[in-house]
C-alpha cells in the first residue's frame, strides 16, 4: 500500500473514532467508546487512561471508577510524578525501547507487556487532567519522531468533549 493511501486510511479511522465519541452522552460512555474504538480501528492491544490526583480530575475519576469496563484501565498519578514522565504537556509523546520511566502510567490492576507507547495529554477546560495511553508489544509501533498530528487532534477532541460533558458537574 502506498503512503498516501495509508495516510487516507489512517485519517478515516481517526474521523470515525471522533464521530463515535461525539455521540456519547456521558464521560463514561465516551471513555468506554474511545478505548474500544482505538483497539478496534487500529488493533492497538493496550489502551488505558491515566488521571491526575487533582481537583480538576476528581469528578471524571469518580465517574470512570464506577465503570466495570474502565476500572482496570485507569491509573491515578500525582501531577508531579506525571510531569517527571511527560515534561512537555502540549503534545503526545511516543516512546520505544526503555519504557521503565513510563511504567508509573500503567494501571495497577492490569499488566501490559509494552515495548512502545504513545501518551496523549488530556485537558479539562484547558487544565491538564491526565493522558490517553496506547501501548504495544511491537517495539516499532510508536517511536520518537513519528508524526503525532492526528493523535494530538484526537486528544484535543476528547478533551473538548469531556469539557462539554462535565461542565454541569465541575464549576
Amino acid at each position: 500500500m502506498d503512503i498516501p493511501t495509508l495516510n487516507d486510511e489512517i485519517s478515516r479511522k481517526f474521523i470515525k473514532i471522533e464521530r463515535d465519541i461525539a455521540a456519547c452522552g456521558s464521560p463514561v460512555d465516551l471513555c468506554e467508546a474511545l478505548i474500544e474504538a482505538i483497539e478496534r480501528q487500529f488493533a492497538v492491544p493496550f489502551v488505558w487512561l491515566t488521571l491526575l490526583q487533582a481537583p480538576e480530575a476528581a469528578e471524571l475519576r469518580k465517574a470512570l471508577e464506577s465503570s466495570d469496563e474502565l476500572r482496570d484501565r485507569l491509573n491515578v498519578l500525582s501531577p508531579a510524578a506525571f510531569r517527571e514522565i511527560i515534561p512537555d504537556l502540549s503534545t503526545p509523546v511516543l516512546a520505544g525501547g526503555d519504557l521503565r520511566p513510563f511504567f508509573r502510567l500503567l494501571p495497577t490492576r492490569r499488566k501490559y507487556f509494552l515495548r512502545s507507547l504513545a501518551v496523549s495529554p488530556l485537558t479539562l477546560r484547558g487544565r491538564l487532567i491526565g493522558s490517553l495511553n496506547h501501548g504495544d508489544a511491537a517495539p516499532g509501533r510508536y517511536q520518537p519522531g513519528m508524526d503525532t498530528t492526528r493523535l494530538n487532534h484526537l486528544a484535543e477532541t476528547v478533551s473538548d468533549r469531556l469539557s462539554a460533558l462535565l461542565s454541569p458537574l465541575v464549576p
